[in-house]
């Protein structure tokens, strides 16, 4: 072999083992798998299965979603920080897989500023503050006179401590000088508050719409700097002088460290192609979300933010690691 024959040979075989390579990007037919670290029927799950469906036609190839819920996410992120970076297996991450468990924990199984490739953020929105329609507190005001009225006896629902919702409240708790009871319910926060086992609890929509709109719940307040279109009369934290609660749920896709730059550009724009389909735009926005993907350099800025934001709201409340 000549040594202009070998030397191009030896180009090509590198550049077919090359991670930075176009070949190291999954095929139009080979299946993507999405795992998620909460159970079926939440917030994040719905939101999920509906761009899932829209983000399979971008890509040409099978979208399967695999619930695995437990200990805040952390089960599902872990198992993603350990697959390989070839875009075969993609976290739907959230706040508190992605910021609040890492931020919380003693020994955090991982960085998720080192251990994920950033692809895109999807979603943004505030938290609801609820109450069941019988309480006897119709406005913001009138929960706290409640809740003071009755140092110690009022209970709150969250998913486990050190969650969100947990850490949410106790932010709450902390601004007014309430004295609420945590109860952790791994197995959903509508019925033991519908049942009137806790009196209040922090939630992202779409969750609690369907009670709302049944009249079996009332929402008093939303976390974040301006309300919601899906509920215009509901007013936010800061409008009724609650400083330090612009909280936001938000979800997004990352994948593995180290995925090739050109692989997760092209999931990045598939996901931005997906997210804006009109269908699937009109249908969140009917359950209150406001779809919107941007660069995965952009994403990776925020998470890194979220994780010192509520490294520092933990310390402030006191939350002992776990």
């Amino acid at each position: 072999m000549s040594s202009v024959r070998f030397l191009l040979a030896a180009f090509a075989l590198a550049l077919l083992a090359s991670p930075d390579s176009s070949f190291a990007q999954p095929d139009a037919a080979g299946p993507v798998k999405v795992l998620i670290g909460f159970p079926p029927g939440g917030p994040p799950d719905l939101v999920l299965r509906k761009i899932a469906v829209r983000l399979a036609e971008e890509l040409g190839s099978s979208v399967t979603v695999e619930n695995r819920p437990g200990a805040s996410g952390v089960i599902a992120a872990s198992a993603v920080a350990r697959s390989a970076p070839d875009g075969r297996t993609l976290l739907f991450g959230v706040a508190a897989n992605l910021a609040v468990a890492p931020a919380s924990l003693k020994a955090p199984p991982y960085d998720p500023s080192k251990a994920f490739s950033p692809i895109a953020e999807v979603a943004r929105g505030p938290y609801v503050l609820l109450v069941r329609s019988d309480a006897p507190a119709t406005t913001y005001a009138e929960f706290i006179a409640w809740a003071k009225a009755n140092p110690g006896k009022l209970n709150y629902a969250s998913p486990g401590n050190a969650s969100v919702h947990h850490i949410a409240t106790e932010m709450l708790k902390l601004s007014n000088g309430l004295d609420l009871v945590h109860v952790p319910y791994r197995t959903g926060l509508y019925a033991p508050l519908l049942a009137n086992q806790v009196q209040v609890i922090f939630d992202s929509l779409p969750g609690p719409l369907p009670h709302l709109e049944s009249g079996k719940l009332r929402a008093l307040a939303v976390t974040g700097t301006r309300r919601l279109s899906r509920l215009p009369t509901v007013p936010t934290l800061a409008e009724l002088g609650v400083g330090d609660m612009d909280l936001n749920s938000w979800w997004g896709f990352v994948g593995p460290a180290g995925m090739p730059a050109p692989l997760v550009s092209r999931l990045n724009a598939a996901i931005r192609r997906a997210v804006a389909d009109p269908e699937l735009r009109a249908t969140m926005a009917g359950w209150g979300i406001e779809l919107s993907a941007g660069s995965s350099e952009e994403f990776g800025r925020y998470i890194a933010h979220e994780n010192e934001r509520w490294k520092a709201q933990v310390i402030r409340i006191g939350l002992a690691p776990q």
